[in-house]
């Protein structure tokens, strides 16, 4: 019995020969798209490697394969949203030899969620003016760990007291102001008729109080000068103790 030759077989796709560089893709992403090739024929391959989707051409390469190679090739791709069948085919001379093809599903770009559309509740302007006392606590903290975490309560209490002080030296600087502000245009508009009865000397009253009011509520809105202020109280109550202590 004779044996006839058999013919080898060309260059061509294996099966699942495209694939992509990342899986899952988002659209607006660029990823790689791969096809390898592999020639088991006895002569070398010369030709290209294209790469499309719905007759677009995505990519082309060129592609020299010797007998029994196999070479993996790459092409940019930046697709849209969607179900998307890519195509390879394997060129020579101007005709196709092979070609394969995959289909692949880009994800949607998250939405960025809605903007609520709700009124934000209303800022207290006064406790927001009051500063914290958080530097002096991180000082005190370096200082002596054990004192920093005694006293953080005490801190706590205390700017809570500020910030309701503050928010009454405001409520009561508001009220004073146009009391001022009327009583000063009744002395600098001479007969004009308001609805301002009180006495002259009442608004030197509420000028004084307005400026005390002022002064307060600087002394409990700044943290550098409130604390040490307490402090020098603190030790000037002590030392007072201290003189009637001895006395006694």
């Amino acid at each position: 019995m004779s044996l006839v030759p058999m013919l080898a077989s060309a260059a061509g796709f294996a099966n699942q020969s495209i694939f992509l560089s990342k899986s899952p893709v988002t659209e607006g992403e660029s990823v790689r798209i791969y096809a390898t090739v592999s020639n088991p024929a006895s002569d070398t391959f010369k030709g290209s490697v294209l790469i499309s989707e719905n007759g677009e051409t995505i990519g082309t390469m060129p592609l020299t394969l010797t007998t029994g190679g196999a070479q993996t090739v790459s092409v940019v791709w930046k697709p849209a949203a969607g179900s998307h069948t890519v195509k390879a085919a394997l060129i020579q001379d101007g005709t196709t030899a092979a070609e394969t093809q995959q289909t692949f599903v880009v994800q949607e770009k998250p939405k960025p969620k809605p903007v609520a559309t709700t009124e934000p509740e209303p800022i207290d302007q006064s406790a927001a003016a009051v500063e914290s006392s958080a530097g002096i606590q991180e000082s005190i903290q370096t200082i002596s760990p054990a004192v920093g975490n005694a006293s953080k309560p005490v801190f706590g209490a205390l700017d809570s007291v500020r910030e309701k002080i503050a928010g009454v030296a405001d409520q009561q600087l508001a009220n004073v102001e146009p009391k001022i502000s009327k009583g000063q245009s009744k002395g600098q508009v001479e007969g004009a008729q308001t609805e301002n009865t009180q006495p002259w000397y009442w608004s030197i009253v509420w000028t004084i109080y307005f400026y005390i009011l002022t002064l307060v509520r600087f002394l409990v809105g700044s943290a550098g000068i409130f604390y040490p202020a307490l402090a020098l109280l603190f030790l000037y109550f002590l030392y007072r103790m201290f003189r009637r202590y001895r006395r006694g």
